[in-house]
């Protein structure tokens, strides 16, 4: 569904009283801290919207400040309101179990028609929406893997009961964007943990948050939109677009909506969010497209009045890694997960290189890595890569043909880690799904491949004016010439080498400064000397 923009009065329209279905009807409310969840919740509480609304607070903090402004001002009005606050976390293993316990207590009650989920800043709310997939409370009730007590007990009472999709269930995810803020976010280099009080160790950055929370949303609500013009609003609104197609956009000030907006739409449906996301939704579109017997390389923005728009890179040919190295090192800052977590790259000006190489040598004094300050500079100051908001997909190194690597880049931050064996790799038992269209779409990025298969590069940017001609070419840059190409086939053809042998021998014909993948080794896949960084991710299909 594409993405609908509305103005909300101050005064909005009053919902009529709405007959609660046996499973508690929930919103999710995701948002940066300042946005404007807390007004919003506020605003709800005190609208008559003929609904009894129970509220979960989520505070990273130890003490609820939320909670507490929440409560001050529901005692005066001794409202039938009751606040739930949730101490100490993230949506986790523990805080799962809280809330479990929490929306059964609710539902046992029988008082309440809705109720409201506040996520701390730091939460990514596809993690709670996934406490109300069935398979997951299957899977904790069966296993009891790293679960107290009192929360065994409470999976065990939602089975009996039925499942937790009788107990509640998720009707509407909602995230709060301050429109003052939002284009900086995403060109700050700041981590989570820089401005929360969070575990130093959270290496997630403020910019792929903030896009996680955008895309995963069914309700998107620009607040504070009285504090920028309207050339910033119209470029908000556009980015806010292409993050995610199917969002509902609506405009507020001191997060003023229509009650109607966020409770009981029936919007939310976990495997379309999870499959809904801009980037993904251009990909499958443009393979839709070549199926049906288009051309589609790069999209056009669906809003012609405002520049941000995406455009798709699509090529069947490989990266050579250390050009790809050379593009990347010092335009963008690194956060690269590996097995032990994720470290960041600019702490250790030896991290993309493994240290006993000679081949990682040679490519550090070639390519010397920057300061975050330079590297700043540079993704700033570049001609083709500084409108880029957000970029994602799988690319295709020469050395390392048997995975994608997962691109995803958010501001200034780009990850590049290790994903899924290509389809080609496997046999045909080990990807087929059972549901057609999506068999379909794999075969034929099977088939397209040629010999190679479905390794390939598809990649989506979306950005600010995208000089698609100039990134698409700074691209090509980075793939195999025709005389590298005839190597590394000659390589792959080889049928007197094993895998390892091939692997061997590519990684001696192409120099790749980058990591190792977490899981090559140990799968006995990929075990060789020269220093890797592996990266592989999503398929461009709803699958």
């Amino acid at each position: 569904m594409a993405s609908n923009q509305h103005s909300e009065s101050p005064h909005p329209e009053t919902a009529g009283p709405t007959v609660p279905s046996t499973a508690l009807p929930i919103t999710l409310l995701s948002g940066f801290l300042g946005a404007g969840k807390t007004t919003l919740l506020q605003h709800i509480l005190k609208s008559d919207h003929g609904l009894r609304v129970a509220v979960i607070v989520n505070d990273m903090a130890g003490i609820n400040i939320d909670a507490s402004l929440i409560r001050q001002t529901h005692r005066l009005r001794k409202s039938n309101e009751k606040i739930v606050a949730l101490q100490n976390g993230c949506i986790c293993w523990n805080l799962r179990g809280d809330l479990l316990e929490e929306l059964l207590d609710l539902w046992k009650l029988q008082q309440f028609d809705y109720v409201l989920i506040e996520c701390s800043g730091i939460t990514e709310p596809e993690q709670v929406a996934e406490t109300f997939d069935a398979r997951l409370t299957e899977y904790l009730e069966g296993t009891g893997e790293g679960i107290d007590q009192i929360t065994l007990e409470t999976l065990k009472e939602i089975k009996e009961l039925g499942g937790l999709e009788k107990i509640a269930r998720i009707d509407t995810t909602v995230t709060v964007v301050d429109a003052f803020s939002v284009l900086g976010e995403f060109q700050t280099d700041e981590l989570v943990s820089d401005r929360q009080h969070v575990e130093k160790k959270d290496e997630r950055t403020v910019s792929d948050l903030m896009a996680d929370q955008i895309e995963f949303a069914d309700v998107i609500l620009l607040n504070k939109t009285d504090m920028v013009d309207d050339h910033t609003k119209g470029r908000i609104l556009s980015l806010l677009k292409q993050l995610n197609h199917r969002a509902r956009v609506f405009e507020t000030r001191y997060s003023r909506i229509d009650p109607r907006r966020i409770l009981n739409t029936g919007l939310f449906n976990l495997e379309v969010a999870q499959t809904g996301y801009g980037w993904l939704q251009d990909l499958h579109a443009m393979t839709v497209q070549e199926i049906n017997g288009g051309n589609a390389v790069s999209l056009k923005s669906k809003s012609q009045d405002y520049t941000v728009q995406s455009f798709v890179y699509s090529q069947y040919r490989p990266f050579h890694p250390e050009r790809l190295y050379g593009l990347v090192y010092d335009n963008w800052e690194h956060h690269d997960d590996e097995e032990n977590g994720d470290e960041r790259m600019e702490e250790d000006t030896d991290s993309l290189l493994e240290e006993d190489s000679e081949m990682a040598d040679a490519l550090h004094n070639k390519f010397p890595f920057p300061s975050n300050e330079t590297i700043m500079i540079n993704k700033r100051s570049h001609p083709l890569l500084s409108p880029l908001f957000r970029s994602k997909g799988e690319f295709f190194l020469a050395t390392r043909p048997h995975r994608a690597g997962e691109w995803s880049q958010a501001g200034s931050i780009l990850s590049l880690t290790g994903g899924r064996p290509w389809f080609c790799t496997l046999s045909p038992e080990e990807y087929t799904t059972g549901d057609k269209s999506v068999d379909r779409l794999v075969q034929h990025d099977i088939k397209k491949g040629g010999e190679w298969g479905d390794r390939h590069q598809e990649l989506v940017f979306i950005g600010e004016n995208i000089d698609h001609d100039g990134l698409r070419g700074l691209l090509d840059g980075c793939l195999l010439t025709d005389e590298e190409y005839e190597t590394w086939q000659e390589i792959m053809r080889d049928t007197a080498r094993d895998d390892e042998s091939k692997y061997e021998a590519l990684g001696n014909a192409f120099e790749d400064g980058f990591l190792d993948w977490p899981g090559d080794d140990d799968d006995g896949e990929h075990d060789h000397d020269h220093a890797h960084d592996h990266s592989g991710h999503h398929h461009g299909h709803s699958h």
